[in-house]
């Protein structure tokens, strides 16, 4: 299962629960094709945080749907980031990314905090600083536990 939110656009927050159908997993990537057909820019953060890895097939639909959509997402994805915080996992990552490069430019960074604030950092550079606002806003509004937005969208 994973949760889709689109409501602190252009900030969008994807977190995986512990396991992903392929079913979920297609329905999730047409919904990151729809972002980038947006034609707006955005960052993009995946939260594996509480998830187990992706199976074979699930990594091999992911790098089709990097590949179909690697141009457009250069142009309009300011930033992506996935939050992995087992060593371990960013090892294997690390790893795999060697053998395979990704053709997505992700970062790999240990914490959705740490994630926020990069991306701040990457809308800044950008000039959307609405989006450089968001995401300390929200990175302020988790610290302080306030519940996140329910205009999310959960696919299960």
């Amino acid at each position: 299962m994973y949760t889709l939110d689109e409501a602190l656009w252009p900030l969008v927050i994807v977190q995986r629960g512990d396991t992903t159908t392929d079913p979920e997993m297609e329905s999730l990537l047409q919904s990151l094709s729809k972002l980038i057909k947006r034609r707006e820019p955005y960052v993009l953060v995946i939260d594996f945080s509480r998830s187990r890895p992706l199976t074979h097939s699930q990594r091999m639909m992911l790098a089709d749907h990097q590949t179909q959509h690697a141009d457009l997402a250069r142009d309009y994805c300011k930033g992506f980031f996935v939050v992995i915080n087992s060593a371990t996992a960013r090892l294997a990552r690390a790893v795999t990314s060697f053998i395979r490069p990704s053709t997505d430019q992700h970062e790999v960074v240990s914490s959705l905090d740490e994630a926020l604030e990069r991306s701040a950092v990457r809308f800044e550079q950008a000039g959307v600083h609405m989006g450089a606002f968001i995401a300390r806003a929200h990175a302020r509004r988790l610290k302080a536990g306030v519940a996140p937005s329910s205009a999310s969208a959960r696919h299960d």
